[in-house]
C-alpha cells in the first residue's frame, strides 16, 4: 500500500508539462505505442508520430512537434522517467545515447573530398582497360587495321 502511495506522491512532484502528457497518454506499462506511423484510429497511436486518416487518405500531423517531444523528453530524463514515454520518431537520440555511439573523427578519417577526386581511381582504371583493348576497338570499327597489326608486330625489333 505505502508503494502506491509513493508512486502517486511521485506522480504528482512531476513538472505540470510532464503530469499533463501522462494524463492524455499513460505510461508504457499502462499502453503500449506503436513505433511507425499508423492509422487515427488505432489504439496504439504514438502522438509524437504523423498518422493517417484511412477514410480519406490524408496524413494528420503529431500531436506533439519534434521540438515540443524533445522538450518533454529532456524533462522526463531529469526525473529519470523517460522510459516510460512512447518511442520517438526518427529514432532520435539524447545524451549518453547520442554520445556513445557517435563517430568523433568522421572527417578526420575520411574525408569526403571533391566528387572528381573520388572518381578519378575509377576513371583511370576504366581508361587503362580502354587503352589496352584498343586494337580491338579500332578492329571492330575498322576491319582493315588487323593488316597494320600484323605488319607492325613483324618489325618490331628484339633484342635477340
Amino acid at each position: 500500500m505505502s508503494s502506491l502511495l509513493s508512486a502517486k506522491e511521485a506522480f504528482q512532484k512531476l513538472p505540470q508539462k510532464l503530469h499533463n502528457f501522462f494524463i492524455k497518454y499513460p505510461p508504457r506499462p499502462f499502453a503500449q505505442y506503436a513505433t511507425e506511423p499508423s492509422n487515427v484510429n488505432d489504439a496504439q497511436l504514438n502522438p509524437f508520430l504523423p498518422n493517417k486518416n484511412p477514410e480519406n487518405g490524408r496524413w494528420h500531423g503529431p500531436k506533439y512537434s519534434l521540438r515540443r517531444s524533445a522538450d518533454l523528453y529532456k524533462i522526463a530524463y531529469k526525473f529519470g522517467v523517460h522510459e516510460l514515454l512512447p518511442p520517438m520518431p526518427q529514432g532520435k537520440k539524447f545524451f549518453e545515447d547520442k554520445y556513445e555511439n557517435k563517430n568523433w573523427m568522421r572527417g578526420q578519417l575520411r574525408q569526403k573530398k571533391h566528387k572528381w577526386e573520388r572518381e578519378l581511381d575509377d576513371k583511370i582504371t576504366t581508361r587503362k582497360a580502354a587503352m589496352n583493348a584498343m586494337d580491338e576497338t579500332i578492329i571492330k570499327a575498322r576491319p582493315s587495321f588487323k593488316k597494320q597489326l600484323e605488319k607492325k608486330k613483324q618489325r618490331e625489333r628484339s633484342w635477340y
